[in-house]
């Protein structure tokens, strides 16, 4: 690929994914459309670029979903994973026991192996919530990787990437010579295409959101606008999933690291009236310590009435706190 069909294709997946790639990933992504140029049937690349230099939105978005990155497993990060089942889910549930709600969001979930570990766990750890209203969200940018994971079809080879024998036969049935998720993890979960720069469209905010290995895709000024649309979908007091190399700007204008918690933050509490200043803060690059000017902490946030007993009002616990008792 010539370097100026590079930059031209870089430009136009920031416009309309987001991403940002650097000179350094020049040979991944002419590995990637030179085999989308040879399963699509193109000539060349220069062939396909001029197509994309017309205009071509349907195009666009089929190499959009070539160069998806989706290098994704079951349990992946396997000690992340099983703090969540064995510290983060038991603590949910005693915050969450008057409502008997779960709402959790893996954001950039590719083919469904992180939203289906994640039901997997909820199963495994939350025993005797068959009247709770539980909800997994998977979105993903890529249409395609969601369709796979509405299908819940995997082979041998993805299954056993980070599943036992055991948890495999508890949680798949094999049928022919692929493994299917039973029905009933697969009812914990539902998928849609997202795309994180469009409008949020979710009605209910998030306990947990797993937003791992997708903030890095995006550039600096980008990052903070991201994480306040996430964070404005978080419970008070909720907890975000990063990915361990993900250190996008501004995520201290949003969120604590929990210490002791690898990969783990836990929502800031936010009023509304402040949200917007912190979001300006963090674009600029401002420690979140200076958006709150001194003497006006934010007003105490109340837990939501259907888990606050009648009359009593108190914060959302801060998980470092319960991790020291």
């Amino acid at each position: 690929m010539k370097k100026s069909d590079f930059d031209f294709l870089v430009n136009l997946l920031h416009e309309n994914a987001g991403w940002q790639f650097t000179d350094e990933q020049y040979f991944i992504i002419d590995k990637k459309m030179y085999n989308f140029v040879r399963e699509k049937g193109y000539a060349s690349v220069e062939e396909l670029i001029a197509e994309l230099k017309m205009g071509q939105k349907a195009v666009l978005w089929q190499v959009v979903e070539a160069l998806a990155m989706s290098d994704t497993s079951f349990y992946r990060d396997y000690k992340v994973f099983k703090a969540f089942e064995e510290t983060i889910l038991p603590h949910i549930r005693e915050l969450n026991r008057g409502s008997k709600k779960l709402r959790i969001w893996s954001l950039g979930c590719a083919s469904g192996q992180e939203a289906y570990s994640i039901a997997i766990a909820v199963k495994n750890k939350l025993l005797g919530i068959s009247d709770w209203d539980i909800s997994i969200i998977g979105t993903d940018i890529s249409s395609v990787a969601i369709s796979k994971a509405q299908k819940g079809i995997y082979s041998q080879f993805e299954v056993q990437m980070g599943l036992n024998a055991r948890m495999i036969i508890d949680n798949f049935h094999l049928e022919k010579d692929q493994w299917l998720v039973n029905d009933d993890i697969m009812s914990l979960v539902e998928f849609r295409r997202y795309n994180l720069l469009e409008d949020l469209t979710f009605s209910e905010n998030f306990d947990i959101i797993f937003c791992r290995n997708v903030l890095h895709f995006f550039d600096k000024e980008t990052q903070p606008k991201l994480l306040n649309k996430i964070s404005s979908r978080q419970t008070d007091g909720g907890f975000l999933y990063l990915g361990t190399e993900d250190r996008p700007l501004g995520l201290d204008s949003f969120y604590d690291p929990v210490e002791g918690m690898k990969c783990l933050y836990q929502a800031k509490l936010i009023p509304e009236h402040q949200r917007r200043s912190a979001a300006e803060q963090a674009e600029k690059n401002i420690p979140a310590d200076a958006v709150t000017a001194a003497g006006q902490t934010p007003p105490e946030e109340n837990m939501p009435s259907f888990v606050r007993p009648a009359g009593l009002s108190y914060k959302r616990p801060v998980m470092a706190d319960v991790l020291k008792k």
